[in-house]
């Protein structure tokens, strides 16, 4: 597969209040940018995949497994398959791309919990 594209030629969604995102499925992987609007989450969930988070502008809290870790630009992080994860964003806010492997299916779910 190779393909070309741009995050800003993709339908936005808003999953929470706050919370936008666009993404796009490879091969192998799901990838979308998330824009959070300050103090704005992404609520505790899980799901079977591994996710990568990678932090380009503001600040974010992640909370894996009850412990937080505050990210900021060019910060990064790697939750397990079926490890419990939210995110939240600083004061002024939060983007960043999140990888998740294997690729999501048009039927997969985070279990927000």
């Amino acid at each position: 597969m190779t393909e070309v594209g741009s995050f800003a030629a993709i339908a936005e969604e808003e999953p929470f209040p706050g919370v936008r995102r666009r993404g796009f499925d490879a091969d192998g992987a799901t990838v979308t940018e998330y824009r959070f609007e300050p103090g704005a989450t992404f609520p505790q969930h899980r799901h079977a995949q591994e996710q990568i988070t990678m932090v380009s502008a503001g600040r974010l809290t992640m909370t894996i497994e009850g412990e937080a870790s505050e990210l900021g630009p060019g910060e990064w992080s790697v939750v397990g398959p079926e490890v419990e994860h939210g995110i939240t964003a600083g004061d002024e806010g939060a983007r960043f791309v999140a990888v998740v492997v294997p690729r999501r299916g048009a039927r997969d779910e985070y279990e927000v919990g």
